[in-house]
């Protein structure tokens, strides 16, 4: 399983930050097009309220459980309402916003694999795992509230420090890819 996050966290990280490195302007320009997309931003959204359903539906907290399972899926029905009225209501910065639910929402899932890989005592792979999804649960959360700020930094970072910035994406990148084949 943890070769699965590993793939799934590692392979995005490898391919976009090889992407500011090897086409620059390329993808500086699919990165504005993605900042103002309407298509990212409905399947993103519908993506992470449905992940945000699926967490909500199986958590197994009594309060949650009262409020939100008193017919069959209705956390699934008012996820595919929740997706609309977000596309409809906040479409301005919602494909930043709804990655960065992703971000937030990758933890809970991810955490269930690494806790059962995690030592004892002492420093293992695992832990680069642990960290990168702590990382991008803060992330997360400061483009939750300031996806515009998320934009401006990005903007920022292709525009000035573009190798560097892409290199330490495809170095993580590959480092998570990789490092969950030997755990």
């Amino acid at each position: 399983m943890i070769v699965f996050w590993g793939l799934i966290l590692g392979l995005p990280l490898l391919a976009y930050g090889g992407g500011v490195v090897f086409c620059g302007e390329k993808t500086v320009s699919l990165t504005e097009r993605f900042f103002v997309s309407k298509i990212a931003a409905a399947a993103i959204s519908a993506v992470a309220w449905f992940w945000t359903a699926y967490e909500c539906d199986t958590i197994g907290i009594d309060v949650f459980d009262m409020l939100l399972k008193r017919f069959p899926l209705q956390v699934y029905v008012m996820a595919a309402v929740l997706t609309y009225l977000t596309v409809i209501w906040m479409p301005k910065n919602l494909p930043v916003r709804a990655l960065c639910a992703i971000l937030m929402l990758i933890p809970a899932e991810l955490f269930k694999t690494t806790r059962l890989l995690v030592p004892v005592s002492g420093f293992a792979y695992v832990h680069v795992f642990v960290a990168a999804a702590y990382a991008g649960a803060v992330a997360g959360m400061y483009g939750m509230f300031y996806p515009w700020r998320m934009e401006t930094a990005a903007r920022w970072l292709l525009s000035r420090a573009r190798v560097a910035c892409g290199s330490v994406l495809a170095a993580l990148g590959a480092m998570l890819a990789v490092g969950g084949f030997f755990l």
